[in-house]
């Protein structure tokens, strides 16, 4: 018996770029919709992320604060995905910064602080280069990225400032008193 196939029209499909409200809510769902995915296979190897929740701060507070940049992220990638040349290279920027806010809570956990720093200043700098190249293409899709990357910016500086001031020569020596 042969195999039977099923034609499905190109505008019917769920695609993400469509340029209709659909394809701004796939948009916005899909990354999370990774990260979802991406924790239940962590939690298949036994890994949890861990989240950034500075002065006290609730973990599930935290976790809401980085999960909820996804969203925006992937609403300003569809933003910019149609319009042309510069659009298809910011938007493919601004997945790579998705990719990289969704696995870097798996990643830091057996990180030491010099280590947790750099990795969290890279992202940093990936999401400062993407959001540049989003805000030539659509300063709107620019803004709706500016949140997320403000507690990204936050975590890395607050991580760099930390490990500076803990570290020699900055900070206190182990031999003194």
């Amino acid at each position: 018996m042969a195999a039977k196939t099923i034609a499905i029209p190109y505008g019917s499909a769920p695609y993400v770029d469509r340029s209709d409200v659909l394809g701004l809510v796939l948009s916005a769902a899909l990354p999370l919709a990774l990260f979802i995915l991406a924790h239940g296979m962590a939690h298949l190897v036994g890994t949890r992320p861990m989240f950034f929740a500075p002065f006290g701060m609730p973990a599930a507070i935290a976790a809401g604060l980085h999960l909820g940049a996804l969203p925006l992220f992937g609403a300003a990638r569809w933003m910019v995905a149609g319009r042309g040349r510069a659009g298809r290279v910011a938007g493919r920027w601004v997945v790579g910064l998705m990719a990289g806010t969704i696995a870097f809570p798996f990643l830091v956990a057996p990180l030491d602080s010099l280590a947790l720093s750099a990795v969290a200043m890279a992202l940093l700098i990936v999401g400062l280069a993407a959001i540049a190249r989003v805000s030539k293409v659509s300063p709107r899709a620019a803004l709706l990225m500016a949140p997320g990357l403000a507690w990204m910016g936050f975590s890395a500086l607050m991580g760099l400032s930390f490990l500076s001031g803990w570290s020699p020569p900055f900070g206190p020596t182990n031999n003194q008193n």
